[in-house]
């Protein structure tokens, strides 16, 4: 029986108020099947409700969700085939989330720091977030960035080793040759070369639905056709807040469909991506959705 994560006492932040520490982490929703990983990388399965703490892992199946709820209230998602490990560091009390495969979106509470007080680590650099909403992706030998609200600090300090523990402290202030990514903006992190801004494509518009019969109801969304666009993509969730996402789908063409939701109300968020493979904002519409129902012969 696995014991239950240590508990942290409160700390005083740069600014003298007291603060709940972010580890451990709870599983708030979980969608399809995940594995939490333990520091010795033991698995079992993933149950809501869930603690994950220091050098711990969740990892996501093809098909899975989750979404994680930290002590100081901020929040994590990971989709599908996607593994993260959460480290601590704990002098400034600053939860590292350890990108190791797939993708993160994060929404960190603001703080009015001057330091970082949540930090993304890729295989190619790190992000210090003082407060916003945004996406980490790793992409074959880049990371992708993409921000939404607020503002992150990149930069490509060495992260650490495929040790469980870093021997190298990360930095918590301002680094010398870090790029500030603001609202609307994304950044392809490489190992080389200049770091440059680019501006996010606008979100789609949803200009229709249809439904077919059967006993699998296909729900097909359409979208206006985005200049610029690449691919797209389309969310399903129970809350306007996409922690607890149902199903997603990616097309080239501006036409999503989904198979084996329930008669229900969704939250449905929808973007696309550029060229360079950012993904771009978000337009979010509430659906209530109700399949046609079979024909009985």
């Amino acid at each position: 029986m696995a014991r239950p994560a240590p508990v942290r006492a409160p700390y005083i932040d740069d600014n003298h108020l007291c603060r709940a520490q972010p580890l451990p982490a709870v599983v708030q929703h979980l969608t399809g099947e995940a594995w939490k990983l333990d520091a010795k990388g033991r698995s079992s399965v993933l149950e809501e409700g869930m603690q994950i703490d220091e050098q711990e892992s969740v990892k996501t199946s093809p098909s899975a969700f989750v979404s994680l709820l930290l002590g100081d209230g901020s929040r994590i998602v990971l989709p599908s085939s996607s593994q993260v490990r959460l480290h601590l560091v704990q002098e400034q009390a600053i939860p590292q989330v350890i990108l190791e495969q797939g993708q993160v979106e994060a929404y960190v509470l603001k703080r009015a720091s001057d330091y970082d007080r949540f930090q993304i680590v890729t295989p190619v650099g790190v992000l210090g977030v003082r407060g916003t909403h945004f996406r980490v992706r790793n992409d074959d030998e880049q990371s992708v960035v993409e921000v939404l609200n607020g503002q992150v600090a990149v930069n490509r300090t060495e992260p650490p080793t495929a040790g469980r523990t870093a021997k190298k402290q990360l930095p918590v202030g301002p680094v010398e040759g870090e790029v500030k990514v603001g609202a609307r903006q994304g950044v392809l992190l490489k190992k080389q070369g200049e770091l440059k801004t680019v501006e996010l494509l606008d979100a789609p518009r949803l200009i229709g639905q249809d439904g077919q019969k059967g006993n699998a109801p296909v729900w097909t969304l359409y979208l206006r056709p985005q200049p610029g666009a690449q691919r797209y993509r389309a969310q399903v969730a129970t809350d306007k807040a996409f922690m607890n996402i149902k199903q997603e789908n990616f097309s080239s063409e501006p036409h999503l469909s989904f198979t084996g939701l329930k008669a229900s109300f969704y939250h449905v968020r929808v973007s696309a991506f550029d060229e360079q493979g950012l993904e771009g904002e978000a337009g979010v519409y509430d659906i209530f959705y109700y399949p046609p129902a079979t024909r009985v012969q």
